[in-house]
Formats: C-alpha cells, structure tokens, sequence
C-alpha cells in the first residue's frame, strides 16, 4: 500500500468518524432513557478522538511522509482483526426515519460501526508501514468496542425492553 492509498483510507475514516459523532450526538438527543443517552454521548465522545488521531495522521503523513505513534494508540484488543457479524444481518438493512425508536437508532449505528471496523481492519492488513498499522488496529478495536456496547443494549432492549447499561 502506497501513502497515497493510507491518505485516502485515513480520509474515508474522517468521514466515518464526523458522520458517526453527529449521529451519536442526534440519537442522545432523541432517547429518552439516560442510560441510553449516556451510551451515546460516550460513543460520539470517542468519535472525536478518533477524529483528532486520524487528522494527526493524516498531517504527519502530508508533511513528514509517514504515521507517528500517537499516546491514544496503544496496543489493539484481541479480535481487531475479525470479521464482524451482527447476529440477525437483516436487522442492519433498516434506515433511521424521524420518527425512529431507540431500537431504530441502534441498528443504524450497528450499521455504521461495522462499516469503519471493516475499512480500519482491512487497512491494518493492507499498509506496510507498522505506525500505521498500529494506528488502523487501535481504531479497529475500538470500533469493535463499540459494536459489542450497542449490540448488547440492542439485545437487551429486544429482551427486556430496557438499557444494558
């Protein structure tokens, strides 16, 4: 992989990441349940970090032709580099309309914290450089993370009807 390819991938990950903060921040302002809400903002708070860490990278790359290692990155969890699979895939096919139920607003996130894990784990398998590498395994654990945090609470909401955390 070349660094015109990680600049690209690092750019598409910006995306992700803003286009997930203000959906975090919207669905927080929408769900009535304060464990739900907190859930959100914890989420959309992680998005900006990944935001910053993708930004100084993208920086180091344009300017000194290559990743730094960020204090943020330290070493990925086990499993960043898994696929991820929702245990009912259709459920991710829903879109989130004005009117959407919390369960609504979880699909949708599914839906998008599977696709930055995708693009941040098939980075960490593409590049040669091993900052970068480093960089795309922290973001694919995190990413993760946060799948596992909102299928939980989307199980526990079909469930029981209330908030895993």
């Amino acid at each position: 992989m070349n660094l015109s390819s990680e600049c690209q991938a690092i750019e598409m990950g910006m995306q992700l990441e803003r286009d997930g903060r203000a959906f975090y921040l919207k669905a927080a302002e929408r769900t009535t349940d304060p464990r739900g809400r907190a859930m959100f903002l914890s989420l959309a708070d992680d998005e900006a970090i990944h935001l910053r860490v993708l930004e100084e990278q993208l920086a180091a790359i344009q300017q000194k032709g290559y990743c730094e290692v960020l204090p943020e990155m330290g070493e990925a969890e086990a499993g960043w580099d898994e696929e991820l699979f929702p245990k009912d895939p259709t459920l991710l096919e829903k879109i989130v309309h004005p009117e959407a139920s919390d369960i609504d607003a979880l699909v949708f996130a599914l839906q998008a914290e599977h696709k930055s894990y995708e693009l941040y784990r098939r980075m960490a398998q593409e590049t040669q450089d091993e900052k970068a590498r480093q960089m795309f395994r922290w973001l694919a654990s995190a990413e993760r993370g946060h799948f596992n945090q909102l299928m939980l609470n989307y199980e526990s909401l079909l469930q029981s009807g209330h908030w895993a955390n």
